[in-house]
């Protein structure tokens, strides 16, 4: 996941205009948001399941539990809880995505994920 956010971070100062102006640059946003919000999820579930025994239904409650059993605190479960919300949009194509909410998201997730990563990592060397 570090090497994905490292990627990302590439395009942190990317603008609206820049993903609209540059569709590749756009597509590999999105698709770097996606997997990196993917990784999370399957992490999320593995420490589900070795904690509470039992994996949770969506994206969006593996962050959630990720607070509940204490892998990471409740605030950060709440902020990056929304992000599995986008990961469905960019996969499923549920509607059209709007380039200035990829734009957005790519600071949020940087600064999320990052902060999720560090607080997971130090959760496992606990093993807890």
């Amino acid at each position: 996941m570090r090497e994905i956010l490292d990627e990302l971070e590439a395009l942190r100062g990317a603008t609206t205009q820049r993903l609209e102006d540059e569709p590749l640059t756009r597509a590999a946003a999105e698709r770097l948001l996606q997997v990196i919000v993917d990784l999370a999820v399957d992490v999320n579930a593995h420490i589900a399941v070795a904690t509470a025994k039992s994996a949770p239904e969506t994206g969006r409650a593996s962050f959630l539990a990720m607070g509940h059993v204490g892998a990471i605190d409740s605030e950060l479960a709440e902020r990056l809880a929304p992000a599995a919300g986008l990961r469905n949009i960019l996969v499923h194509r549920y509607t059209d995505i709007r380039t200035e909410i990829v734009a957005a998201s790519i600071p949020t997730v940087l600064d999320g994920f990052a902060e999720y990563v560090r607080q997971i990592a130090a959760f496992v060397a606990t093993g807890d």
